[in-house]
């Protein structure tokens, strides 16, 4: 039978696990590939969800560098395979994302207290910050959107499209690294 550690033991294993991870070359190479391969898939790579990943489950450094990463590579494949013009308009979107994705890691990596003692925690700030990285991306596109689209708008189902995409790559990577924190507390107890 398997003893589960109560919540004041899990606190300082569960920051001590969660370090481990953050700090690996495993998982920022991992979150890099895996961003990597979906910049590969979609022509708008989730980057809301990477930036929000990076933040929550890496240094603040890592994170920054991560996030970067992940953002010139759609920049990298939009303009150099993609065929994206070489128009101010097309650097201003790209510059756009950029900014966002920044934004949403440095906000994600904040880590409030509660964030850091239990998995529950952890997931909790995960889920928030996912909702408010996806408004904060989002919003800073929307308010770019009629200048740069001569008075084009983005209709509600499509915000609603993409954040069922942004919800669909969190979920997915956060089981993955929520798994990978489980096996490294088990192996401490």
């Amino acid at each position: 039978m398997t003893a589960y550690p109560d919540a004041q033991t899990q606190a300082p294993s569960f920051n001590k696990a969660w370090r481990s991870l953050a700090n690996s070359r495993f998982w920022a190479l991992t979150l890099l590939a895996i961003g990597t391969a979906s910049n590969s898939i979609y022509a708008h790579a989730p980057l809301a969800a990477f930036a929000t990943v990076s933040g929550v489950t890496l240094s603040r450094q890592r994170a920054i560098a991560i996030a970067v990463l992940i953002w010139l590579v759609n920049q990298v494949i939009g303009f150099g395979l993609r065929g994206y013009p070489l128009t101010v308009v097309a650097f201003t979107w790209g510059a756009l994302m950029g900014l966002g994705t920044l934004l949403v890691t440095v906000g994600a990596s904040w880590r409030p207290a509660f964030s850091r003692s239990t998995g529950a925690g952890h997931f909790g700030w995960m889920a928030i910050a996912t909702l408010g990285g996806f408004v904060l991306y989002q919003g800073i596109i929307m308010l770019a959107l009629p200048g740069l689209t001569e008075g084009h708008s983005m209709g509600w189902d499509i915000v609603g499209r993409l954040f069922l995409q942004q919800l669909t790559w969190v979920g997915a990577i956060a089981l993955g690294h929520g798994l990978l924190l489980w096996r490294m507390l088990a192996a401490t107890h």
